[in-house]
C-alpha cells in the first residue's frame, strides 16, 4: 500500500502532463502551424497555458519521484509507477480524448499489471 501511496502522485501528474499535451495539440491548428520555421511554431506552442502547465506538472512530478526513490526501491518504484502512468494515460485518452479502449489494450493491461504484481512481492 505505501508502494502505490508513494508513486500514485507521480503518475497521477505524468498523465495529466501526457494527456494535456495531446489534447492541445490536438486543438492546435496544426495545418497553419506546420508551414511555420521551428522558432516561431515552438513559441506558438509554448505560448499555450495547457502546455505550460503539462510542463509544470511534468517538472513537478520529477520533484516527487525524486522523494519517492529515496522511500523505496528503485526496482520496485519504477514498475509500478509505469504501470499505474499506463492505467492513467489509457482512462483519461478514452474519458477525455474519446480514444478507443480495445481487447488489446486491456489485455496488454492486465498483463503488465499482472508482471509488477509478480516483480514487487
Amino acid at each position: 500500500m505505501k508502494i502505490l501511496l508513494l508513486t500514485f502522485p507521480v503518475a497521477l501528474l505524468v498523465a495529466y502532463s501526457q494527456i494535456m499535451v495531446k489534447w492541445r495539440m490536438m486543438s492546435i491548428n496544426v495545418v497553419e502551424i506546420q508551414n511555420l520555421p521551428l522558432l516561431p511554431r515552438l513559441l506558438k506552442y509554448f505560448s499555450d497555458p495547457f502546455i505550460l502547465s503539462a510542463y509544470a506538472t511534468a517538472f513537478l512530478s520529477s520533484l516527487v519521484w525524486m522523494y519517492v526513490v529515496t522511500k523505496l526501491p528503485l526496482a520496485v518504484a519504477f514498475p509500478v509507477y509505469i504501470g499505474i502512468t499506463f492505467l492513467l494515460v489509457i482512462v483519461g485518452g478514452w474519458q477525455f480524448l474519446a480514444e478507443e479502449i480495445t481487447v488489446m489494450r486491456l489485455v496488454s493491461a492486465t498483463l503488465i499489471l499482472s508482471g509488477i504484481a509478480l516483480g514487487v512481492k
